[in-house]
């Protein structure tokens, strides 16, 4: 019997070392379920990408995460090098540390765009950094409906620009009102 304990013992160490602990699973899963995609060619690369975010307390230490990530596998997972990965990656370390408000609909711009094609009056719009700015209700409505117009993927960065903060919520909101008026 002692056998099983010992061999059952070094599994688990293997197991957690590895980083497949159950604890970490669950982390891992959550900011997989905020990007969802990172953009890796391979679920498996989304989640080797996640692990990496879990695992980083600083920006520096997840570069060279991503980094190591795609030199390995033979180069299995070489996109993980480039520009959008990266700042995919950094979004969600960022979003780590924030405070949970980003799971709440009412929180998402994309809900609070659409909430101004209802409305007649003028309103704020809340980003992730807690502040609020104000937008006008016709032009609210015009950067939804151009929004709903484009393709997910191009949409989903552009949600990513609303929603970080204040002033790059104004500069693309702004940018996005000027393709709308033309």
């Amino acid at each position: 019997m002692d056998k099983v304990d010992a061999r059952l013992k070094v599994f688990r160490e293997k197991i957690k070392r590895l980083g497949y602990a159950k604890q970490d699973a669950k982390a891992v899963n959550k900011i997989y379920e905020k990007i969802g995609d990172f953009g890796m060619m391979s679920d498996a690369g989304n989640k080797k990408i996640a692990r990496a975010v879990q695992q980083s307390k600083t920006e520096k230490e997840l570069r060279q995460k991503i980094e190591k990530i795609s030199t390995m596998a033979g180069g299995k997972y070489s996109e993980a090098s480039e520009d959008e990965v990266m700042d995919n990656a950094i979004n969600a370390l960022s979003m780590k540390g924030a405070s949970g408000t980003q799971s709440w609909a009412d929180k998402n711009v994309m809900v609070q765009l659409g909430n101004f094609r209802d409305l007649t009056k003028d309103g704020e719009i809340s980003t992730d950094d807690n502040k609020k700015s104000k937008v006008k209700a016709d032009d609210a409505a015009k950067v939804y409906n151009t929004l709903m117009q484009v393709k997910p993927p191009v949409r989903s960065k552009y949600i990513q620009l609303l929603q970080k903060d204040v002033k790059s919520f104004k500069k693309t909101f702004d940018t996005i009102l000027k393709v709308a008026n033309r």
